[in-house]
């Protein structure tokens, strides 16, 4: 028995079961997807063909409906979302290719993941680990010595920079919670003003030190 589909537009195209054009309904469909063992509910959009009174999918229609599963299920485990994965990638500032190698992956793994595949749980433990600075440096250390010497001068140039980046952003921070502004019912003597100065001056020597 055919699941009930909430009509969007009628269309006329061939039918792939048929292989004759025919009017068709596209519309949207309620159905349990299975995803490692998991079932998963979403709405897919199907055509349905009165004539043959059967149902088929759009190659784009039906890669969605696995990726809206694909999300629910890693959304139920904990895991990170594709975009999650990507952005870890290019805060250090490397290629999918790249990224795989470093992590001891296969040369398309990160690319798959980033793509839609659900990567598997070790995977997902190690991502969330090197999320932080202070892990990836440790995660890089320990893998230094099995990776090709030119990535590795790359990675250690990406740590570094990224490491600037992190301290600036810190000490802008600092500077704005140390000096506060001027206003009406808080003017300084002209002494503290002078040393909140040379507290500036002091942190920036420190930083370019």
């Amino acid at each position: 028995m055919l699941k009930e589909i909430k009509e969007i537009r009628k269309i006329r195209k061939e039918c792939p079961v048929c292989e004759v054009e025919r009017d068709l309904i596209y519309g949207e469909m309620d159905e349990v997807l299975k995803v490692r063992g998991e079932d998963i509910e979403v709405t897919s959009r199907v055509h349905y063909c009165p004539e043959g009174n059967h149902y088929f999918y759009d190659v784009e229609d039906e890669e969605e409906k696995f990726q809206i599963a694909y999300r629910e299920y890693r959304k139920r485990k904990g895991l990170l979302q594709p975009e999650e994965i990507r952005q870890i990638r290019e805060q250090y500032g490397l290629s999918q290719k790249n990224f795989a190698r470093l992590l001891g992956w296969g040369d398309i793994t990160i690319h798959r993941y980033e793509s839609g595949a659900i990567q598997d749980d070790a995977h997902n433990d190690v991502l969330v680990l090197i999320r932080s600075l202070d892990y990836y440096k440790q995660y890089f250390e320990s893998k230094k010595s099995t990776i090709d010497p030119v990535l590795a001068k790359k990675v250690e140039e990406k740590i570094n920079h990224r490491t600037i980046e992190l301290l600036i952003n810190l000490f802008s921070a600092k500077k704005k919670e140390r000096i506060e502004p001027i206003t009406s019912s808080t003017t300084p003597t002209y002494l503290e003003h002078n040393n909140a100065l040379k507290y500036c001056a002091n942190e920036e020597l420190a930083l370019a030190a």
